[in-house]
Formats: structure tokens, sequence, C-alpha cells
């Protein structure tokens, strides 16, 4: 059997659909399973023993472009199964024509506009992972108990990160990151060093920072006289950073994709929520955390995807989080996880 995932952007998004690869590898282990991937993404799936071939979409090229390419008659591929999680234009226009049975991501537009605009909430918290799956039926109900995957070059044989021993009764490495897309899904930066200066007073532990090229600007106004601290922001792969990962205890960030990088290599997880929730799915998957968020601001969540500025200009979500709530959250998945 052939299968096409398509899971073009975004970062996130592409490491939560690892969990449903691995999946159908296990259930079909004689059959090809290709993955279409948007060129800045494809690095998470590189090195990914499960996949056949990663395809790469380049958004660069114009949507007429793909059109053509689309309804070329010399694709090489057929696939007897298309499992479309992107559920747009652009990944409809790409599996056209190209498979026997498609089977498209439930976006779940209502949910989440009766949560953003009538703060209706369900009891259970559906992670994005479990949705993936049961795009595909024949899946449902399947589960093998593991979590995300980004291999890197340390993953030869097996998938390391399986192996690791969740034990934090020693704390030398803290992993921060302190930036995110959109604006209402970080923490103001006064409160990231405030944070730093808490961490260095409370811990013996060395502060990691990570985030993309994106997130360079941050380095001008972070705190940057505090012992112990490095700063790769800008300056590593996600392959890079998925590696210093593995090397820290925790991670402490946004609801960005960096929750989904320590995920897929088993570093448990803080996760700070200002103007998004839990309950749109977007939390660490099978690995140990805490979450912390104002439960109290009834304004919350204001958009399902974070905004450029806080609607109701007071941005209290975040303004009000205070570092000494992270610390106990940290102090909280220490003495869950010590042995």
């Amino acid at each position: 059997m052939k299968f096409l995932v398509i899971r073009i952007s975004s970062l996130g998004d592409v490491i939560l659909s690892t969990y449903l690869v691995r999946l159908l590898r296990k259930k079909f282990p004689d059959s090809r399973i290709d993955f279409l991937v948007g060129s800045e993404y494809q690095e998470v799936l590189a090195l990914n023993k499960r996949i056949d071939k990663v395809l790469i979409y380049d958004k660069s090229k114009s949507f007429f472009w793909h059109l053509l390419q689309t309804f070329s008659i010399n694709y090489p591929y057929h696939y007897d199964v298309i499992i479309d999680l992107q559920n747009n234009l652009r990944s409809k226009l790409f599996g056209a024509g190209k498979g026997s049975r498609y089977f498209f991501f439930n976006k779940r537009r209502i949910y989440k506009f009766k949560l953003v605009y009538f703060k209706t909430k369900i009891k259970e918290i559906l992670p994005i992972p479990i949705l993936y799956r049961d795009t595909f039926p024949d899946l449902q109900d399947f589960d093998d108990g593991l979590g995300l995957e980004i291999w890197t070059s340390k993953d030869v044989d097996e998938y390391m990160p399986y192996r690791k021993d969740l034990n934090l009764t020693k704390i030398e490495r803290i992993a921060l990151a302190p930036g995110a897309k959109h604006f209402t899904k970080r923490l103001p930066i006064n409160k990231v060093n405030q944070l730093i200066e808490l961490i260095n007073s409370n811990f013996d532990a060395e502060i990691v920072l990570i985030g993309g090229k994106s997130d360079s600007w941050l380095n001008s106004i972070l705190y940057k006289n505090g012992k112990n601290v490095q700063n790769f922001i800008g300056k590593l792969s996600i392959l890079e950073s998925s590696e210093l990962l593995d090397s820290c205890q925790i991670l402490i960030s946004n609801d960005s994709a960096a929750v989904h990088i320590a995920s897929a290599r088993q570093v448990p997880v803080v996760e700070i929520f200002g103007s998004t929730v839990p309950h749109f799915g977007f939390v660490p998957f099978r690995v140990p955390y805490s979450i912390v968020e104002l439960n109290n601001i009834e304004c919350r969540p204001c958009t399902h995807f974070g905004k450029p500025k806080c609607p109701k200009k007071h941005f209290r979500c975040m303004e009000e989080i205070q570092p000494e709530q992270i610390i106990y959250a940290i102090n909280e998945l220490i003495d869950k996880l010590k042995k």
C-alpha cells in the first residue's frame, strides 16, 4: 500500500504529524510512506526512518506553477491513500488525481469559533496528534503509547529519546524559548528577564536560550549579565536545537513550536499560555509537563493562533503572569519526576 501524508506547514504541526507517521509504519510495515512538507521544514523529516521519501513543497513557486505540476502526466507516483492534514487549497491541489482514497483533517472550525467567541470549553483536551491520527479511520483506536519524533544523527538504529530516564533529581541545564510568532503568545521580555534572574537564584543550572532566526530581534533586549546563560537564539538549525535540548532537563516555552521539539526529544516542558488555551490541543504530547496560565482572564482565548496586539489593549493574560508562578511550575514538575 502507498501512503502520502500532507502537512506543508507550520513547524509545530509538521512535528505533531510524526505520531501518525509512526503508527502508519507500525500498522502497515510493508507500505510506502511519502510525506509532502514545505521546504523550510524538510529538516524535521529528513532523517526520519519511517518515511520513504520526503517531497518538498516550494512555497516560493506561484500557485499556477503548482497547478501545472498537479496536472502533469509525468508525476511518478499514485497513492492508495492520501492523508491531507493541511486541508487547504494548496494541499488539495497537490493531491488532486494522485490518490485512490482521500482523507482530510477536520479543522474543527465550529469548535474553535465557540471557544474563542463563547468561551465554550470541553473537559477533555484532545491533543492535535490524536486528531491527526483519527483523520485516517484505519488508525482510530490504534496506539503504541509513544510520542512525537524528530530524528537526529544520534538516532542511528533506533529512536534514542524513548530510552531516556526522566529523573529530575539533578537539574544541570534549563532551556528557555522566549519567542513566538505572534505577540499575544509571547511572555513580555521584562518578565523573561526577571525569570532568568529567578532561575539563577533558585537553581544551580545553566540556562540556554533557544529560538529560530525569526526570534533574533530578542537578542538586543534579553538579559545578558546573568551567570551561566548561553544564548543560541537564531544560531541553530532545527536539528541542532533538538540535539541541544537533549542535554537539558526542562524546557520553559510559550505556546510555540519549541514545545513540540522538546516533546519529540522527550524533554519535560513548562508551557506558558497567554491569548491561547490548552483546549486547542497544542500541549506537550506524551512527555511530562506543567501549564502556566491565568484562568481568571475573561477574554481568554481571544484567538486560536495568536494576534499582533492585544485586542483589549491591556494584555492581562501575559502581563499578570508572575515569574514566580513559572518557578513554582518548574518545582512542581521536578517533584513529579523525582525518583
